[in-house]
Protein backbone atom coordinates (compact mmCIF):
# COMPACT_ATOMS: atom_id res chain seq x y z
CA UNK A 1 0.00 0.00 0.00
CA UNK A 2 2.77 2.48 0.87
CA UNK A 3 4.61 1.36 -2.34
CA UNK A 4 1.05 2.21 -4.25
CA UNK A 5 0.78 5.77 -2.23
CA UNK A 6 4.28 6.60 -3.41
CA UNK A 7 3.79 5.83 -6.87
CA UNK A 8 0.79 8.04 -6.76
CA UNK A 9 2.85 11.22 -5.18
CA UNK A 10 5.66 10.36 -7.77
CA UNK A 11 2.90 10.70 -10.06
CA UNK A 12 1.71 13.48 -8.96
CA UNK A 13 4.66 15.49 -8.69
CA UNK A 14 5.29 14.66 -12.73
CA UNK A 15 2.17 15.77 -13.44
CA UNK A 16 2.72 19.16 -12.46
CA UNK A 17 6.21 19.71 -13.62
CA UNK A 18 6.35 17.89 -16.95
CA UNK A 19 6.06 19.87 -20.48
CA UNK A 20 3.71 17.39 -21.65
CA UNK A 21 3.84 18.20 -24.77
CA UNK A 22 7.06 16.26 -25.09
CA UNK A 23 6.30 13.34 -23.44
CA UNK A 24 6.27 9.92 -25.40
CA UNK A 25 8.69 11.92 -27.92
CA UNK A 26 11.61 8.96 -27.53
CA UNK A 27 12.88 10.02 -30.60
CA UNK A 28 13.54 13.57 -32.52
CA UNK A 29 16.15 12.67 -35.03
CA UNK A 30 16.38 8.87 -36.74
CA UNK A 31 19.80 8.38 -34.93
CA UNK A 32 17.74 8.88 -31.68
CA UNK A 33 16.19 5.72 -32.42
CA UNK A 34 19.43 3.69 -31.78
CA UNK A 35 19.66 4.26 -28.25
CA UNK A 36 17.72 2.51 -25.97
CA UNK A 37 15.85 4.53 -23.56
CA UNK A 38 14.34 4.27 -20.04
CA UNK A 39 12.81 7.27 -19.35
CA UNK A 40 11.87 10.55 -21.48
CA UNK A 41 11.69 13.09 -19.70
CA UNK A 42 11.47 17.20 -21.17
CA UNK A 43 13.18 19.18 -17.74
CA UNK A 44 11.15 22.26 -17.64
CA UNK A 45 11.88 24.99 -16.76
CA UNK A 46 14.51 24.34 -14.31
CA UNK A 47 16.75 21.35 -15.62
CA UNK A 48 18.30 20.90 -12.29
CA UNK A 49 14.87 19.77 -10.69
CA UNK A 50 14.06 17.72 -13.63
CA UNK A 51 17.58 16.03 -13.08
CA UNK A 52 17.27 15.37 -9.23
CA UNK A 53 13.85 13.68 -10.60
CA UNK A 54 15.03 11.68 -12.99
CA UNK A 55 17.84 10.50 -10.49
CA UNK A 56 14.92 9.34 -7.70
CA UNK A 57 13.13 7.73 -10.80
CA UNK A 58 16.52 5.85 -11.34
CA UNK A 59 16.89 5.14 -7.81
CA UNK A 60 18.11 1.03 -7.81
CA UNK A 61 18.61 0.85 -11.42
CA UNK A 62 21.81 -1.35 -12.27
CA UNK A 63 22.75 0.94 -15.16
CA UNK A 64 23.93 4.22 -13.48
CA UNK A 65 23.17 6.16 -15.77
CA UNK A 66 20.32 9.05 -14.79
CA UNK A 67 18.79 8.94 -17.86
CA UNK A 68 19.79 8.27 -21.25
CA UNK A 69 17.58 11.11 -23.83
CA UNK A 70 16.19 14.41 -22.54
CA UNK A 71 15.38 17.45 -24.40
CA UNK A 72 16.13 20.36 -22.19
CA UNK A 73 14.71 24.30 -22.80
CA UNK A 74 17.41 26.21 -23.57
CA UNK A 75 16.61 30.04 -24.70
CA UNK A 76 14.66 30.08 -27.59
CA UNK A 77 16.18 26.28 -28.38
CA UNK A 78 16.41 22.91 -27.07
CA UNK A 79 19.08 21.22 -25.63
CA UNK A 80 19.37 17.53 -27.16
CA UNK A 81 20.73 14.49 -24.89
CA UNK A 82 20.61 11.12 -25.11
CA UNK A 83 23.08 8.34 -25.18
CA UNK A 84 25.08 9.84 -22.22
CA UNK A 85 27.96 11.49 -24.18
CA UNK A 86 25.58 13.15 -27.69
CA UNK A 87 24.96 16.67 -27.43
CA UNK A 88 23.43 19.08 -29.97
CA UNK A 89 20.96 21.83 -30.08
CA UNK A 90 17.63 21.87 -32.03
CA UNK A 91 15.08 24.70 -32.87
CA UNK A 92 11.35 24.75 -31.47
CA UNK A 93 10.52 22.39 -34.95
CA UNK A 94 13.17 19.98 -34.42
CA UNK A 95 15.34 20.74 -37.27
CA UNK A 96 18.90 21.47 -36.86
CA UNK A 97 20.25 25.02 -36.72
CA UNK A 98 21.22 27.33 -38.96
CA UNK A 99 23.56 30.31 -38.31
CA UNK A 100 22.30 33.14 -40.56
CA UNK A 101 24.85 36.00 -39.60
CA UNK A 102 27.55 36.93 -37.17
CA UNK A 103 28.42 40.76 -36.02
CA UNK A 104 31.83 42.25 -36.40
CA UNK A 105 32.46 41.12 -32.89
CA UNK A 106 31.64 37.61 -33.46
CA UNK A 107 34.34 37.82 -36.77
CA UNK A 108 36.76 39.09 -34.10
CA UNK A 109 35.90 35.87 -31.89
CA UNK A 110 36.82 33.84 -34.86
CA UNK A 111 40.17 35.61 -35.13
CA UNK A 112 41.37 34.74 -31.45
CA UNK A 113 40.52 31.44 -32.12
CA UNK A 114 42.58 31.28 -35.49
CA UNK A 115 45.51 32.69 -33.36
CA UNK A 116 44.93 30.20 -30.71
CA UNK A 117 44.45 27.33 -33.12
CA UNK A 118 48.02 28.05 -35.01
CA UNK A 119 49.78 28.43 -31.68
CA UNK A 120 48.67 25.20 -30.39
CA UNK A 121 49.11 23.48 -34.21
CA UNK A 122 51.45 25.11 -35.55
CA UNK A 123 54.11 26.59 -33.72
CA UNK A 124 56.85 26.63 -36.36
CA UNK A 125 54.36 29.51 -38.20
CA UNK A 126 52.92 31.38 -34.70
CA UNK A 127 56.15 32.30 -33.33
CA UNK A 128 56.57 34.98 -36.10
CA UNK A 129 55.83 38.81 -35.25
CA UNK A 130 54.85 39.59 -39.03
CA UNK A 131 52.45 36.58 -39.02
CA UNK A 132 50.66 37.37 -36.23
CA UNK A 133 50.27 41.08 -36.94
CA UNK A 134 49.08 39.60 -40.46
CA UNK A 135 46.19 37.60 -38.93
CA UNK A 136 43.69 40.43 -37.95
CA UNK A 137 40.36 41.12 -38.66
CA UNK A 138 40.70 42.71 -42.22
CA UNK A 139 42.49 40.14 -43.56
CA UNK A 140 40.21 37.39 -42.86
CA UNK A 141 38.11 36.83 -45.90
CA UNK A 142 34.53 35.69 -44.23
CA UNK A 143 32.20 35.60 -46.78
CA UNK A 144 34.40 31.87 -47.55
CA UNK A 145 34.13 31.03 -43.31
CA UNK A 146 30.86 28.74 -43.23
CA UNK A 147 29.17 27.64 -39.38
CA UNK A 148 27.52 25.07 -38.05
CA UNK A 149 25.97 24.51 -34.28
CA UNK A 150 28.08 21.48 -32.87
CA UNK A 151 27.28 20.17 -29.05
CA UNK A 152 27.56 23.50 -27.03
CA UNK A 153 29.64 25.17 -29.69
CA UNK A 154 29.98 27.67 -32.73
CA UNK A 155 32.10 25.41 -35.16
CA UNK A 156 33.65 27.77 -37.66
CA UNK A 157 35.20 26.46 -40.84
CA UNK A 158 37.88 28.96 -42.44
CA UNK A 159 38.36 27.91 -45.89
CA UNK A 160 41.72 30.50 -46.16
CA UNK A 161 43.28 27.89 -43.78
CA UNK A 162 41.67 24.93 -43.78
CA UNK A 163 40.81 25.24 -40.48
CA UNK A 164 37.91 24.84 -38.28
CA UNK A 165 37.91 26.58 -34.76
CA UNK A 166 35.16 25.97 -31.88
CA UNK A 167 33.54 28.62 -30.47
CA UNK A 168 31.99 28.22 -26.99
CA UNK A 169 28.46 29.36 -27.64
CA UNK A 170 27.90 31.04 -24.02
CA UNK A 171 30.74 33.64 -25.87
CA UNK A 172 29.05 33.88 -29.15
CA UNK A 173 25.40 33.36 -28.97
CA UNK A 174 24.40 37.11 -29.13
CA UNK A 175 26.62 37.73 -31.94
CA UNK A 176 24.89 35.20 -34.13
CA UNK A 177 21.65 36.25 -32.37
CA UNK A 178 20.75 33.02 -30.92
CA UNK A 179 19.64 32.97 -27.38
CA UNK A 180 20.59 29.29 -26.32
CA UNK A 181 20.23 30.25 -22.49
CA UNK A 182 23.30 30.99 -21.49
CA UNK A 183 24.11 33.25 -18.23
CA UNK A 184 26.20 36.68 -20.06
CA UNK A 185 29.41 35.84 -19.13
CA UNK A 186 32.36 38.44 -20.42
CA UNK A 187 34.24 37.08 -22.92
CA UNK A 188 38.29 36.73 -22.79
CA UNK A 189 40.49 35.02 -25.54
CA UNK A 190 41.56 31.78 -25.36
CA UNK A 191 45.09 30.84 -23.93
CA UNK A 192 47.56 27.89 -24.64
CA UNK A 193 50.37 27.81 -23.10
CA UNK A 194 53.09 25.79 -24.83
CA UNK A 195 55.58 23.88 -22.88
CA UNK A 196 58.53 23.93 -25.23
CA UNK A 197 58.53 27.91 -25.16
CA UNK A 198 59.40 30.79 -21.75
CA UNK A 199 56.17 31.61 -20.57
CA UNK A 200 56.58 35.89 -19.49
CA UNK A 201 54.83 38.52 -18.22
CA UNK A 202 54.70 42.07 -19.10
CA UNK A 203 53.37 44.03 -16.66
CA UNK A 204 51.98 47.77 -16.69
CA UNK A 205 51.82 49.81 -13.00
CA UNK A 206 50.36 53.16 -12.25
CA UNK A 207 47.33 53.55 -14.40
CA UNK A 208 44.36 54.27 -15.33
CA UNK A 209 45.21 57.15 -17.40
CA UNK A 210 41.82 58.88 -18.36
CA UNK A 211 42.92 62.82 -18.20
CA UNK A 212 43.02 62.56 -22.58
CA UNK A 213 40.81 62.45 -25.12
CA UNK A 214 39.11 58.80 -25.00
CA UNK A 215 41.20 56.38 -27.81
CA UNK A 216 44.97 58.60 -27.55
CA UNK A 217 45.64 57.96 -23.92
CA UNK A 218 48.68 55.43 -23.91
CA UNK A 219 46.87 53.11 -21.85
CA UNK A 220 44.55 52.61 -24.42
CA UNK A 221 47.20 52.39 -27.26
CA UNK A 222 49.18 50.03 -25.52
CA UNK A 223 46.76 47.98 -25.26
CA UNK A 224 45.68 47.66 -28.61
CA UNK A 225 49.13 47.25 -29.34
CA UNK A 226 49.16 44.16 -27.07
CA UNK A 227 46.31 42.54 -29.05
CA UNK A 228 48.14 43.56 -32.55
CA UNK A 229 50.77 40.81 -31.31
CA UNK A 230 48.52 38.49 -29.48
CA UNK A 231 50.25 39.26 -26.52
CA UNK A 232 47.90 39.68 -23.13
CA UNK A 233 49.43 41.97 -20.11
CA UNK A 234 48.53 42.32 -16.66
CA UNK A 235 47.90 46.15 -15.65
CA UNK A 236 47.76 47.52 -11.89
CA UNK A 237 45.39 49.83 -11.00
CA UNK A 238 45.72 52.62 -8.69
CA UNK A 239 42.39 53.70 -6.70
CA UNK A 240 42.80 57.01 -6.49
CA UNK A 241 42.85 56.99 -10.61
CA UNK A 242 39.81 55.15 -11.24
CA UNK A 243 38.14 57.38 -8.20
CA UNK A 244 38.62 60.75 -8.36
CA UNK A 245 37.60 61.37 -11.72
CA UNK A 246 34.81 63.09 -13.89
CA UNK A 247 31.84 61.13 -14.41
CA UNK A 248 32.28 61.60 -18.24
CA UNK A 249 35.05 59.48 -17.69
CA UNK A 250 32.69 56.62 -16.78
CA UNK A 251 32.48 55.60 -20.68
CA UNK A 252 35.89 56.05 -20.95
CA UNK A 253 36.77 53.80 -18.39
CA UNK A 254 34.33 50.91 -18.93
CA UNK A 255 34.83 50.76 -22.44
CA UNK A 256 38.55 50.39 -21.95
CA UNK A 257 38.51 48.18 -19.32
CA UNK A 258 36.17 45.26 -21.01
CA UNK A 259 37.92 45.54 -24.72
CA UNK A 260 40.82 45.06 -22.85
CA UNK A 261 39.87 41.97 -20.95
CA UNK A 262 38.41 40.95 -23.99
CA UNK A 263 41.51 40.55 -25.77
CA UNK A 264 42.76 38.93 -22.43
CA UNK A 265 44.22 41.04 -20.40
CA UNK A 266 43.58 41.09 -16.41
CA UNK A 267 43.84 43.99 -13.88
CA UNK A 268 45.16 44.12 -10.05
CA UNK A 269 46.04 46.59 -7.30
CA UNK A 270 48.49 49.17 -7.45
CA UNK A 271 47.02 50.32 -3.79
CA UNK A 272 44.66 52.94 -3.59
CA UNK A 273 47.16 55.80 -3.56
CA UNK A 274 51.17 55.99 -4.83
CA UNK A 275 51.49 58.39 -2.28
CA UNK A 276 53.41 56.10 0.28
CA UNK A 277 54.85 52.64 0.11
CA UNK A 278 53.41 49.46 2.33
CA UNK A 279 55.78 50.75 5.25
CA UNK A 280 54.10 53.93 5.48
CA UNK A 281 50.87 52.71 6.79
CA UNK A 282 50.53 51.15 10.18
CA UNK A 283 47.36 49.17 11.87
CA UNK A 284 45.97 45.92 9.80
CA UNK A 285 43.07 47.88 8.56
CA UNK A 286 44.51 50.05 7.21
CA UNK A 287 46.64 48.32 5.02
CA UNK A 288 44.10 46.02 4.08
CA UNK A 289 42.23 49.31 3.04
CA UNK A 290 44.61 50.32 1.12
CA UNK A 291 44.86 47.02 -0.79
CA UNK A 292 41.44 46.40 -1.39
CA UNK A 293 40.69 49.91 -2.44
CA UNK A 294 40.84 49.31 -6.52
CA UNK A 295 39.89 45.40 -5.43
CA UNK A 296 36.39 46.66 -4.18
CA UNK A 297 35.88 48.93 -6.27
CA UNK A 298 36.13 47.18 -10.02
CA UNK A 299 34.21 44.85 -8.48
CA UNK A 300 31.67 46.85 -7.89
CA UNK A 301 31.97 49.27 -11.11
CA UNK A 302 31.60 46.44 -13.32
CA UNK A 303 32.04 42.76 -11.91
CA UNK A 304 35.43 42.31 -12.35
CA UNK A 305 37.76 40.05 -9.66
CA UNK A 306 41.45 41.15 -9.38
CA UNK A 307 43.40 38.08 -8.43
CA UNK A 308 46.85 39.95 -7.10
CA UNK A 309 48.87 43.13 -6.21
CA UNK A 310 51.32 45.07 -6.55
CA UNK A 311 53.09 47.05 -3.65
CA UNK A 312 54.41 50.79 -4.94
CA UNK A 313 57.61 50.54 -4.85
CA UNK A 314 57.89 46.57 -4.52
CA UNK A 315 57.59 47.19 -0.72
CA UNK A 316 56.32 44.47 1.10
CA UNK A 317 55.69 43.91 5.01
CA UNK A 318 54.54 41.47 6.84
CA UNK A 319 51.47 42.81 7.85
CA UNK A 320 50.86 43.08 4.12
CA UNK A 321 51.36 39.36 3.49
CA UNK A 322 49.39 38.26 6.49
CA UNK A 323 45.85 40.84 5.58
CA UNK A 324 46.15 40.91 1.92
CA UNK A 325 43.01 39.80 0.33
CA UNK A 326 45.21 38.47 -2.62
CA UNK A 327 49.03 37.69 -3.70
CA UNK A 328 51.92 40.32 -4.18
CA UNK A 329 53.33 40.56 -7.47
CA UNK A 330 56.75 41.40 -7.87
CA UNK A 331 59.23 41.83 -11.01
CA UNK A 332 62.81 40.70 -11.95
CA UNK A 333 63.10 42.69 -14.60
CA UNK A 334 62.74 46.74 -14.73
CA UNK A 335 62.17 48.70 -18.10
CA UNK A 336 63.51 51.82 -16.54
CA UNK A 337 60.63 53.69 -18.54
CA UNK A 338 60.00 55.65 -15.45
CA UNK A 339 63.71 56.83 -15.89
CA UNK A 340 65.12 56.93 -19.65
CA UNK A 341 61.59 57.83 -21.34
CA UNK A 342 63.14 56.80 -24.27
CA UNK A 343 62.12 53.77 -26.36
CA UNK A 344 65.33 52.86 -27.39
CA UNK A 345 66.72 52.66 -23.98
CA UNK A 346 63.63 50.39 -22.92
CA UNK A 347 64.34 48.16 -25.87
CA UNK A 348 68.28 47.95 -25.08
CA UNK A 349 67.12 47.37 -21.32
CA UNK A 350 64.15 44.71 -22.27
CA UNK A 351 66.26 42.97 -24.51
CA UNK A 352 69.49 42.58 -22.83
CA UNK A 353 68.06 39.50 -21.10
CA UNK A 354 67.88 35.58 -21.64
CA UNK A 355 64.44 34.90 -20.71
CA UNK A 356 62.86 31.80 -18.98
CA UNK A 357 59.35 30.89 -17.74
CA UNK A 358 58.27 32.65 -14.90
CA UNK A 359 60.27 36.41 -15.48
CA UNK A 360 57.94 39.33 -14.90
CA UNK A 361 58.95 42.70 -16.87
CA UNK A 362 57.96 45.88 -15.03
CA UNK A 363 56.18 49.01 -17.44
CA UNK A 364 54.47 51.60 -17.06
CA UNK A 365 51.23 51.99 -19.13
CA UNK A 366 50.62 56.11 -18.58
CA UNK A 367 54.32 57.44 -20.79
CA UNK A 368 53.82 57.55 -24.46
CA UNK A 369 57.71 56.58 -24.77
CA UNK A 370 56.65 53.35 -23.40
CA UNK A 371 54.33 52.69 -25.99
CA UNK A 372 56.45 53.48 -28.75
CA UNK A 373 59.28 51.48 -27.20
CA UNK A 374 56.64 48.19 -26.72
CA UNK A 375 56.68 48.67 -30.73
CA UNK A 376 60.31 47.29 -30.87
CA UNK A 377 59.74 45.22 -28.00
CA UNK A 378 57.01 43.08 -28.65
CA UNK A 379 57.82 41.35 -31.84
CA UNK A 380 61.59 40.95 -30.49
CA UNK A 381 60.93 38.67 -27.69
CA UNK A 382 57.75 37.23 -30.03
CA UNK A 383 60.74 36.32 -32.32
CA UNK A 384 62.83 34.76 -29.80
CA UNK A 385 59.93 32.67 -29.23
CA UNK A 386 58.48 34.11 -25.88
CA UNK A 387 54.93 33.72 -24.70
CA UNK A 388 53.35 36.94 -23.30
CA UNK A 389 50.75 36.19 -20.87
CA UNK A 390 48.96 37.73 -17.63
CA UNK A 391 50.25 36.73 -14.33
CA UNK A 392 47.41 34.73 -13.77
CA UNK A 393 47.96 32.37 -17.10
CA UNK A 394 51.75 32.03 -15.69
CA UNK A 395 51.26 31.09 -12.37
CA UNK A 396 48.54 28.44 -13.27
CA UNK A 397 51.63 27.33 -15.87
CA UNK A 398 54.03 26.78 -13.17
CA UNK A 399 51.41 24.53 -10.75
CA UNK A 400 51.49 28.18 -8.22
CA UNK A 401 48.08 28.08 -6.20
CA UNK A 402 48.31 32.04 -5.81
CA UNK A 403 45.98 31.47 -2.59
CA UNK A 404 48.98 29.05 -1.26
CA UNK A 405 50.82 32.02 -1.69
CA UNK A 406 51.88 35.72 -0.19
CA UNK A 407 54.13 36.96 -2.63
CA UNK A 408 56.03 36.35 -6.26
CA UNK A 409 58.99 38.03 -7.65
CA UNK A 410 60.53 35.84 -10.23
CA UNK A 411 62.13 32.22 -10.79
CA UNK A 412 65.39 33.58 -9.53
CA UNK A 413 63.80 34.96 -6.17
CA UNK A 414 60.63 33.01 -5.71
CA UNK A 415 60.40 31.16 -2.39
Amino acid sequence: MIAVLSALILAGVLLLSTNFSFIGKKSIHDDAKKYATRHCLAFYPDSKAGFSKAKELCKGVKDDRIYDYTLVPYGDYYLVNYGGDFRYFTDKRFEPLVVKEISDNGKKMIVDYIRYTFKKQMPDKYYNADFIRELKYENIDFSSVSFDIEGESLKCHVSQYEMDVLIPLKYVQKEIGMDFGFPNELYSKPVYLDPDHPVICLTFDDGPKLWEEPGTTSCEKIIDLLYEYDATATFYLIGNNLEERDMWTDYQLYGMLKRSINNGNEYGSHLQSHDYSLDGYSGKESVYNVINGPIAYLKDFMGYEMKTYRPVEGVLTQTANEVSPVPAILWDVDSQDWDSMDPEAIFNQVSKYDYESGDIILFHDIYNTTYEGLKKVLPYLINKGCQLVTVSEMLKYLNIEADQISYYYGPQYYE
